[in-house]
C-alpha cells in the first residue's frame, strides 16, 4: 500500500498549497458592485433593516411592477403586522429621494417597487459588458473551503450511466461553489476496496482470458464480475473463497496487491478518457484503499469511547446510535467496512483541508449510510466546524431500465454520449444543409454532449431521470440545444450587423419586453447564490430557460436590424449581447459548451 500512499500524499500537498494561495488572493468580483446588490443595499438603508431580513423577487406577470419585496421576516423581527409594515414602507420609499426607485405600492405583505429604468438598466448592461464571462461570479464566500466528493466510480468496472449523475451534478456544484468565492477541493473518492475485490481476483485467477484482458481489460474484468455472480448462484462456496482472498488482501498479501494495483491503474486510465470528454478534472483520486490503515484506529476509538461494542460470540464490532438502526464497523471475519473507511476519510479531510463544508454527491439510496456516518462522526468529534452534507439524487434509467453490473445490464457512459452525438448529427444534417462537414462534427459533439448533461441538470436532483432523445434534442424548449440555439441566433444577428462594438455611453430602451429581459439578467448573480445555498443546479437551468423565453418574445416583437434610431439600435445590440453572455455563463456553470452557430 506504500505506492498508494506516496501518490496520494503528493496530491494532498499540492492541494494544501493551492488552498493557501487562494486564501491570500484578492482577485474576485465584488458582489456589492452588482446592480441588484446596490438596489438591495439602497432599500435596506431606506427601510433601516438588514438585507438578510427581506428578499427581492420578480413579481408575477399580472403585477405591474419591477420588483416585489417580501416583508414577512422583517415584520417578524419588528413584531408587527406585515401588511401594515408594507403600507408604512411604501410611504417611506415614495417620500425618499433615491437614484433607483420610482415608486412603491403595498399589496398585502408585499412591497411592489417600480425602478428608474433609465438609470438601472444602463448600469446593468455596462457591468455585463465589462465583466463578460465573469458576470455572475462573486466574492461572497471568499474565505471558505469546501470539499466536494463526487463521481467515485468503482475500479475494474466500466464507467456506466449509473455514475453519470454523481459526476455531472458534482461538477456543476464545483462550478457554482467556485463562482461564489469558495476554494473547492475536487475529490474523486474511488471505490477501490472491499469484498468485491476478493470476488474479482478469484474470477481473474480462475477464469480470465489473457488475450481478451490484453485487448480490452475493463470489458474482461466486467465479464468476470458478472460471471462470478452467476457461478455463485450455483456454487455458493466460492463466496467464502472470495472473502478469504479479500482478508489476505487487507493483510497485505504482495501477490494479491500486485493484481489489485494492476486493476487500479487500468481503471483510472479508462475513467480519464470519459472525464476528458466531459471536460472534468480532479484534484485527487484518494480512494478507499488510502484509508484502510486508519480504519482500525477508528474502530478502537469508538470502542474506547463506549460508542461501539464487540459481540463476544462473533467478534463483530457494532454501533447503536439513538434514532438509527444499529450497524457494523467490522465484520466477524475481521474485515473492515465501507463506513469505517468513510469515517477515516472524513476525519482526514477535516484535519487536512479545514473545510467549512464537505459535500457527498451520492445516490439517495445511500441516505441511511450517511445519516449513520455523520451521526457517528459527530459523536467521535470528527466533524467539528465542518458541515458534512449528503447531496442525494434519484436513479437514472435508459428505456425505463435500471442498470446493474452484477446482472450485466450496465450501459457504458461512452456509448450513451456517442449515441447522443450521432442523433445530434442526424438532426443537423437534415436541418442545415449549409454546414460544412467539419462544422457538423464539431457542433454535433458540443450539442450531443450538452444534451446528456443538461437533461440531468435541468431537473431537480432528487427526481429519477430517464433519457428521452426527442426531448433532449428539442429546439423549441426544455433542452440545452434550445439555449444553445438562442445564443446562435444572437450571434447571427450580430454577424449581419458586422459584429458592432458594445457601446457603453447612453443606453436607451423603450419596450416592455426589453425591460423584462434586462430585469431578468439583473437577478443572475442572485440565482447562482440560491443554487449554491440549496445545492440545486436545476435552479440555474430553470432561470436560463425563462431568460431564453423572454429573449425570444423580445426577438419576435423587435427588429434590431430595422431599428432606425441609432442610439436605440446600439442599446438593443448591448441588450442581446448581454443576453448571450448570461446564457453562456449559466451553461458554463452546468458544464455545457455553446457553439458559435447551429
Amino acid at each position: 500500500m506504500d505506492l498508494v500512499k506516496t501518490a496520494g500524499n503528493k496530491a494532498v500537498e499540492k492541494i494544501k498549497k493551492r488552498i493557501a494561495k487562494y486564501l491570500s488572493s484578492k482577485k474576485m468580483v465584488s458582489f456589492d458592485g452588482y446592480a441588484i446588490a446596490k438596489i438591495k443595499k439602497s432599500l435596506s438603508d431606506i427601510l433601516t433593516a438588514s438585507p438578510s431580513t427581506f428578499s427581492l423577487e420578480l413579481p408575477p406577470s399580472h403585477i405591474k411592477a419591477d420588483l416585489s419585496v417580501s416583508l414577512f421576516e422583517l415584520a417578524k423581527e419588528m413584531k408587527t403586522d406585515p401588511k401594515k409594515l408594507a403600507e408604512e414602507m411604501a410611504i417611506k420609499i415614495n417620500e425618499t429621494k433615491n437614484n433607483f426607485f420610482e415608486s412603491a405600492q403595498a399589496l398585502g405583505p408585499y412591497l411592489n417597487i417600480n425602478l428608474k429604468k433609465q438609470k438601472i438598466y444602463p448600469l446593468l448592461l455596462k457591468e455585463i459588458a465589462k465583466l463578460k464571462d465573469k458576470f455572475g461570479q462573486s466574492d461572497i464566500n471568499k474565505n471558505n473551503v469546501v470539499v466536494i466528493d463526487y463521481s467515485g466510480p468503482n475500479i475494474a468496472k466500466p464507467f456506466g450511466v449509473g455514475h453519470l449523475r454523481s459526476t455531472i451534478i458534482g461538477q456543476a456544484l464545483v462550478n457554482i461553489y467556485e463562482s461564489v468565492g469558495y476554494c473547492v477541493v475536487k475529490d474523486n473518492h474511488l471505490g477501490d476496496w472491499g469484498t468485491q475485490f476478493g470476488k474479482l481476483i478469484y474470477a481473474y485467477k480462475n477464469w480470465a482470458d489473457k488475450e481478451n484482458f490484453k485487448k480490452n481489460p475493463i470489458e474482461e474484468l466486467n465479464n468476470l464480475y458478472v460471471k462470478f455472480h452467476r457461478e455463485a448462484e450455483q456454487n455458493p462456496n466460492i463466496e467464502d473463497e472470495a472473502r478469504k482472498i479479500f482478508q489476505q488482501l487487507e493483510a497485505g498479501d504482495e501477490d494479491l496487491l500486485k493484481i489489485w494495483l494492476k486493476f487500479e491503474k487500468i481503471s483510472v486510465a479508462e475513467f480519464n478518457k470519459v472525464y476528458k470528454k466531459l471536460g472534468i478534472s480532479f484534484d485527487t483520486y484518494l480512494g478507499e484503499s488510502y484509508f484502510v490503515g486508519e480504519s482500525e484506529k477508528i474502530i478502537q476509538e469508538a470502542l474506547d469511547k463506549k460508542i461501539a461494542f464487540e459481540d463476544s460470540a462473533t467478534g463483530a464490532i457494532a454501533v447503536e446510535l439513538s434514532g438509527l438502526p444499529s450497524f457494523l464497523l467490522r465484520k466477524q471475519d475481521g474485515s473492515t467496512l465501507y463506513i469505517t473507511r468513510d469515517l477515516a476519510t472524513l476525519k482526514f479531510r477535516t484535519k487536512t483541508f479545514n473545510p467549512q463544508e464537505t459535500l457527498y454527491v451520492v445516490g439517495e439510496e445511500q441516505s441511511l449510510h450517511f445519516r449513520q456516518m455523520f451521526t457517528l462522526a459527530k459523536a467521535l468529534g470528527y466533524a467539528d466546524g465542518n458541515t458534512a452534507k449528503h447531496i442525494g439524487f434519484g436513479l437514472v434509467s435508459v428505456d425505463g431500465e435500471k442498470m446493474s453490473t452484477r446482472k450485466g445490464t450496465l450501459v457504458r457512459l461512452e456509448e450513451l454520449i456517442d449515441q447522443s452525438i450521432a442523433k445530434a448529427k442526424e438532426i443537423f444534417m437534415s436541418k442545415n444543409k449549409d454546414l460544412l462537414s467539419n462544422e457538423v462534427e464539431e457542433i454535433s459533439e458540443i450539442v450531443g454532449m450538452g444534451a446528456v448533461i443538461y437533461n440531468d441538470l435541468r431537473q431537480s436532483r432528487q427526481k429519477n431521470i430517464s433519457f428521452d432523445w426527442e426531448k433532449m434534442l428539442d429546439f423549441e424548449g426544455g433542452s440545452a440545444v434550445y439555449l444553445q440555439y438562442t445564443v446562435a441566433r444572437i450571434n447571427s444577428i450580430l454577424k449581419k450587423l458586422n459584429n458592432p462594438r458594445t457601446v457603453l455611453g447612453n443606453i436607451v430602451l423603450e419596450k416592455e419586453s426589453e425591460f423584462a429581459l434586462a430585469k431578468k439578467m439583473m437577478f443572475f448573480p442572485m440565482i447562482i447564490l440560491e443554487a449554491r445555498k440549496n445545492d440545486s443546479p436545476h435552479l440555474v437551468a430553470v432561470y436560463l430557460e425563462e431568460l431564453a423565453q423572454l429573449f425570444n418574445h423580445f426577438y419576435n416583437e423587435v427588429s434590431i436590424i430595422g431599428t432606425e434610431n441609432e442610439v436605440l439600435r446600439l442599446a438593443r445590440i448591448a441588450l442581446i449581447k448581454s443576453t448571450a453572455t448570461v446564457i453562456k455563463n449559466g451553461l458554463a456553470l452546468l458544464g455545457v459548451k455553446v457553439p458559435e452557430k447551429i
